[in-house]
């Protein structure tokens, strides 16, 4: 499946606290009925449905992150040939993993976590992001990111081009650069982001607000996914007044020794 609900309870009308994406490792530790209790490689737990999981063994390449690629486009047409005009039997959404293998001149052959052998368009992949960027770079690299998602309707506990929320946009975009951070609009230790003074925050730092996160984009210019908006958007700070009286605290991730997440894990 290319998008698998994070329910908060086993039942489909609970909560959906986030999502799984395509090809991303999950522990399971339960079952309660057709639910799995599962955490994800980044510490959430919830409940989803094993429909939506494979449990093939073989496929254990899925945690080899060198064999992997992320989908980078907003959206893959998973074909059965390498030919545009062939058969569509999935369409994966941005930040899903595949297993590659062979090239062809526009299409690439590809295994999904079902284990089916299908292909995609070579523009529409790329190999994982680990950090090898200098800090300027990938403060940018961090905003070209977010701003990817521009226009993306807002989506409680979404994280794709679907439907995305204010942590979902934070996570996805320093996910893509190689840093896994707590998915969730407050501060949690453990993750490679400390606090830091709001005033001092730069391009790419986080700012929190009472249950919301928005990235700083440039000064006072901010990026975040709010329902107010429905949706992602770039807007001065100064003038929402609701928010730049209600900031509570930044994050960087330019001042640690070492970082402690990568993407994948």
């Amino acid at each position: 499946m290319p998008i698998a609900p994070l329910h908060s309870e086993p039942n489909a009308q609970s909560e959906r606290v986030d999502e799984i994406l395509h090809g991303w490792q999950v522990t399971i530790n339960d079952t309660i009925g057709v639910f799995f209790n599962i955490t994800t490689d980044y510490g959430y737990k919830g409940f989803v449905e094993g429909d939506f999981l494979a449990f093939d063994a073989n496929l254990a390449y899925f945690a080899t992150p060198s064999k992997l690629q992320t989908i980078i486009s907003n959206f893959a047409d998973v074909t059965t040939e390498p030919d545009v005009r062939a058969s569509i039997i999935a369409t994966l959404p941005r930040g899903g993993f595949v297993l590659t293998h062979e090239k062809f001149a526009n299409h690439t052959a590809i295994t999904l976590a079902n284990g089916t052998t299908a292909y995609v368009r070579n523009n529409t992949i790329h190999q994982n992001n680990t950090i090898n960027s200098d800090e300027k770079t990938l403060r940018k690299n961090l905003v070209d990111c977010a701003k990817i998602y521009l226009g993306t309707q807002y989506r409680w506990g979404g994280k794709s081009p679907l439907g995305i929320d204010c942590s979902g946009l934070t996570f996805m975009s320093y996910r893509f650069n190689g840093i896994t951070i707590w998915r969730d609009a407050h501060y949690k230790d453990g993750y490679p982001l400390i606090k830091i003074p709001p005033e001092t925050a730069k391009k790419g730092d986080l700012l929190y607000f009472p249950r919301h996160i928005a990235m700083l984009a440039e000064h006072d210019t901010i990026i975040h996914s709010a329902f107010a908006n429905n949706g992602v958007v770039m807007e001065a700070l100064s003038k929402n007044i609701k928010l730049s009286q209600s900031v509570l605290y930044a994050t960087t991730f330019f001042e640690r020794c070492e970082p402690t997440g990568v993407f994948p894990p």
